[in-house]
């Protein structure tokens, strides 16, 4: 029994963190494993990315992508609520907001010209070169905007009159994403 335990604390700790290091898209990054004390014990560490191999452009990129991972998971969020009946609309106004939230942050995610290198996946130099993408942008924002002012209105959240219209403002919004990562998005 004690190796039962020992094995599902190392599959519920090791896994989820190598998973998320593994997703974190690590470049050539050294690495250093620091410990990682707290209520369950002493003895836990993590092994993540050596800061002082990770430059000031990396770290920027990671942060945009991360931003962007967080965005997807509030869209995809709502869409489980409007499209797949999840029994969570009670908690479309607050992740409407976070979604509104999220894409008024999108000039931060590309304040410095931080292309992905070359071969990479990740933002194309177009994103900073083409004047076009100003207009990607904002019309992302709008349809995020379009869709909170929808939440914010509706007089009952399960109506499946109202979640039809909820869900084609929700179109709108992934075609922004969409048509933006088709452009200014290497794969």
């Amino acid at each position: 029994m004690n190796r039962t335990k020992s094995i599902r604390r190392s599959l519920t700790t090791g896994l989820p963190l190598a998973l998320l290091l593994a997703s974190a898209g690590t470049t050539g990054a050294e690495e250093i494993t620091v410990p990682m004390p707290g209520p369950w014990g002493e003895g836990y560490e993590e092994t993540l990315d050596d800061p002082a191999s990770v430059d000031a452009t990396e770290a920027f990129q990671r942060f945009r992508q991360q931003s962007m991972r967080g965005t997807s998971a509030t869209y995809r969020s709502i869409e489980q609520i409007l499209r797949y009946d999840a029994p969570f609309a009670e908690r479309l106004p607050d992740l409407a907001d976070e979604l509104a939230r999220r894409a008024a942050d999108i000039e931060t995610w590309f304040d410095r010209e931080t292309p992905a290198r070359d071969g990479d996946p990740g933002a194309l130099p177009a994103a900073w070169a083409d004047p076009d993408f100003a207009e990607y942008k904002a019309s992302y924002r709008q349809a995020a905007e379009r869709l909170q002012r929808k939440v914010e209105t509706a007089d009952d959240l399960a109506d499946e009159a109202f979640q039809l219209r909820a869900t084609k403002a929700l179109n709108s919004v992934r075609h922004q994403c969409l048509a933006c990562h088709d452009n200014y998005r290497r794969r």
